[in-house]
């Protein structure tokens, strides 16, 4: 797996919790009638969904009696401890994103946002997958650049929707 970049990730208010090896309280967050996590602050929060039923490929579906989504998710919850996420993003673990023929998948909404799912991930992309889930949290309108997108998840982009409303 690569080595954390210094900076990459979330809010100076994340990297100022960096080792305390706390994770957020769940007081601080609240969840609203739709399901939308909501900051203690009352901005709306961005959640990235990551699918775990996505297999390897239609031949070897799993490895160990795991499919590859559950490997990416075990990934990023090893940083996610390592380094919480900003109060304001949040993961959810799904079994499906509907693209299961160009797995692994992991999407990324947020209410006002255009959502956005990359597909042929790996559980190498979980540094990456972080790092835009906080590119797209701080964004304005769910628009990350391809300068903000991290290389390895560049082209991968198999799903991009504009908000409703």
């Amino acid at each position: 797996m690569a080595t954390r970049k210094q900076g990459k990730r979330g809010s100076a208010q994340a990297r100022s919790r960096k080792g305390s090896g706390k994770a957020r309280p769940a007081a601080a967050r609240r969840t609203t009638r739709g399901g939308q996590a909501k900051a203690s602050s009352g901005a709306a929060a961005a959640t990235f969904y990551v699918c775990r039923s996505c297999v390897w490929s239609e031949s070897a579906r799993e490895r160990d009696g795991k499919r590859q989504g559950t490997f990416l998710l075990e990934a990023v919850r090893d940083l996610i401890e390592a380094e919480p996420l900003p109060e304001a993003l949040n993961l959810r673990a799904v079994y499906c994103l509907n693209g299961c023929k160009s797995p692994c998948n992991v999407g990324f909404r947020s209410a006002g946002k255009h959502h956005v799912r990359f597909s042929h991930l790996t559980p190498e992309n979980a540094e990456d997958v972080i790092a835009y889930a906080c590119a797209y949290q701080s964004s304005a309108n769910g628009e990350v650049s391809e300068d903000e997108t991290p290389a390895a998840m560049r082209g991968k982009m198999t799903v991009h929707t504009p908000p409703i409303g």
